[in-house]
């Protein structure tokens, strides 16, 4: 049986949630551009990724909900990216059960989309 104590010092894993704006429009309309982000934070991440990831541009019926949505499964669990083609935004959701560098995390994203504005929120799941 885990104590208290015990759940307070440990985590399950630990997820980042960017929501990034302004960014460069051709990088986040493009499959390969993409694939190769997904790439670069799995090693980023030192994480294995789990067969290549799905990645798919729907939404079309209506502006606001056009553009990728990417899913790539990795050992630890998952990273999860929706793209607003209306806004030029990126939102992103990593969660994994092995620790990782946030700031690093933070870092790739702005330099390859080159996004203008980043909020950002870190969380120790239990």
């Amino acid at each position: 049986m885990i104590s208290s104590t015990d759940i307070s010092e440990t985590a399950f894993g630990w997820e980042i949630i960017l929501d990034l704006h302004n960014c460069h429009p051709e990088k986040i309309r493009s499959h390969d551009a993409l694939v190769s982000f997904i790439v670069q934070l799995c090693n980023v991440l030192s994480v294995k990724r789990y067969n290549e990831p799905w990645v798919e541009r729907f939404g079309l019926r209506q502006a606001r909900t056009t553009g990728y949505t990417a899913v790539q499964l990795i050992e630890t669990s998952s990273i999860v990216i929706h793209v607003s083609e209306l806004t030029n935004s990126v939102y992103l959701n990593v969660f994994s059960c092995k620790n990782f560098d946030q700031t690093a995390v933070v870092n790739l994203c702005s330099s390859f989309f080159e996004a203008e504005v980043i909020q950002k929120c870190f969380l120790k799941r239990q």
